[in-house]
């Protein structure tokens, strides 16, 4: 009885263990979900809270509508328009948005880490969509609430909704873009131009924003004494602290203004309109960042903003190179279809609408004709003198040599190039290789293993046949000595053999 009972209880144990084991990793996978999709949502709305209680105290204020105002705060960051005492402000401060974006990346890059299926990094994808939806559907029942007792307009819910979708979604895709940017670009088969070329857009983006960034620099530093004229209207320490405050978290939003300068579309703030060449003045918000702006024509002056777009599309056109002209056309081509479809979102999520003010921002739409202009042309052009010119100008090898400077050779044995799939994670790797190795460990271990075994039934067998062939050589001499062995004669054999003689004498025939 208990040789049959105990097997039984022992698959019983191990059948409970192993369900446990299952529930355990459900529910881990449950719970990485909703961190991917409630951790971003629940730190800002509370980093926000904090920022808005230190605010009213600061200010002397009462805290009534801290909560409408939190969530307001989200929908802002979200860049969802808000209506604030019967005026639309639809020109939202791009660094927070930043922020949250850059977050939304690393919470969703980290969970992705741990996948080993596109379906596993869509399934975090969702989550990371889902969560913050369904804050924002939270938001706005609270602001909805709140309105009543508030200067806090109800927004349009399927506006937020989309402006929602719009930010997580930038923030999702650069976070997943490590996992499965390079599966995708295995599984579909990109042709090598295209994967140059799209890099190549976002480096003649980033290109594109240091170049606003030294413009407004320099626009600083030339107008410094008017933005501290608008920073003296706070009057109070309070009133300095916020306009400053305020001055840095539309620093992005100026920056891109700048960008659409520099490529050649005109940027409206208020009822002002500046280009590179113009300057119509009209009434400007009183922000001090603002106070950087030209109040008049600079002039032929103004053109040597162009030498961003002029120096970024000969770059791009210069890391585009190949001795294959289709290629480098091709490469060129994408890139600044990449770059030109950058600067219209960056433009559209820039500006907006300012109550009686009017709209501020640049037009979308031309700065990404103008951008795309501007790398497509020069890059043309620079793979045109590439072509033609003597490979000793840009100290490659002459034409038709074993050394020819191709494209796909310097994907092949570059190693900025040669990861354009997106570099793996390393430590995903080493544990691959390690698991690899272990692997083969384990194979080489059962052969040897089965040799062993096979080796010592050989060695058995053979002992077996020594043993039965000595055995063998023991038994014939006793054999042969019982053959020889002379019998014991009894008296009736005797007589016997000694009646035969007689016999055959008296037989008369013999």
């Amino acid at each position: 009885m208990p040789a049959t009972t105990e097997p039984l209880v022992t698959r019983l144990r191990q059948g409970r263990v192993a369900r446990r084991g299952e529930h355990q990793v459900g529910r881990t996978a449950t719970w990485n979900l909703l961190k991917v999709a409630l951790l971003v949502p629940v730190l800002t709305t509370v980093v926000l809270a904090l920022v808005l209680t230190v605010t009213k105290l600061l200010a002397g204020g009462a805290f009534g509508g801290l909560s409408s105002q939190s969530a307001a705060a989200w929908l802002a960051v979200n860049q969802v328009p808000l209506t604030v005492g019967g005026v639309t402000v639809g020109v939202l401060p791009m660094l927070p948005t930043m922020v949250l974006i850059a977050a939304v990346a690393m919470v969703t890059a980290r969970a992705c880490r741990e996948v080993d299926s596109l379906q596993e990094v869509a399934t975090i994808a969702g989550a990371a969509l889902a969560g913050p939806l369904v804050w924002t559907a939270l938001a706005l029942a609270v602001v909805a609430d709140g309105a009543a007792v508030s200067a806090l307009g109800q927004p349009a819910p399927l506006p937020a909704f989309a402006f929602t979708l719009l930010v997580q979604g930038i923030g999702v895709a650069i976070g997943t873009a490590r996992r499965c940017v390079q599966p995708l670009l295995a599984m579909y088969e990109f042709p090598v131009a295209d994967r140059v070329g799209g890099r190549a857009g976002l480096l003649a983006f980033a290109g594109l924003l240091g170049g606003g960034l030294a413009l407004v620099v320099i626009a600083g530093l030339v107008k410094w004494d008017r933005i501290g004229e608008l920073i003296a209207t706070g009057n109070s320490f309070d009133g300095y602290l916020g306009l400053i405050l305020l001055s840095i978290l539309y620093l992005p939003n100026v920056v891109v203004g700048a960008l659409g300068v520099a490529v050649g579309a005109s940027v409206q703030v208020g009822t002002a309109t500046i280009d590179a060449i113009s300057v119509h003045p009209g009434a400007v918000p009183p922000l001090p960042i603002l106070g950087l702006l030209p109040e008049s024509s600079m002039g032929p002056l103004g053109a040597f903003v162009f030498v961003v777009p002029v120096a970024v599309g000969v770059a791009v056109g210069w890391y585009c190179r190949s001795y294959d002209i289709a290629k480098h056309l091709r490469a060129v081509g994408v890139a600044a279809a990449t770059c030109a479809a950058l600067v219209v979102l960056a433009c559209g999520m820039s500006g907006g609408a300012v109550g009686e003010l009017g709209r501020v921002g640049v037009s979308a739409p031309l700065a990404g004709v103008y951008t795309f202009a501007w790398i497509a042309i020069l890059g043309a052009v620079t793979a045109g003198v590439h072509r033609v010119a003597p490979a000793s100008w840009f100290g490659d090898a002459e034409a038709g040599s074993d050394d020819d400077f191709d494209l796909d050779r310097l994907l092949a044995e570059d190693a900025e190039f040669a990861d354009l799939e997106i570099v793996e994670d390393p430590d995903l790797d080493t544990a691959a290789d390690t698991d690899t190795d272990t692997d083969d460990e384990d194979e080489d271990d059962e052969t040897d293993a089965a040799e062993a075994d096979v080796d010592e039934d050989f060695d058995e067998d053979a002992d077996v046949v020594e043993a039965a062939e000595v055995e063998d050589e023991d038994v014939e001499p006793d054999m042969a000595g019982a053959v020889t062995e002379e019998l014991p004669v009894t008296s009736d054999e005797v007589e016997a053999s000694t009646d035969a003689p007689e016999r055959q004498s008296a037989d008369p025939g013999h």
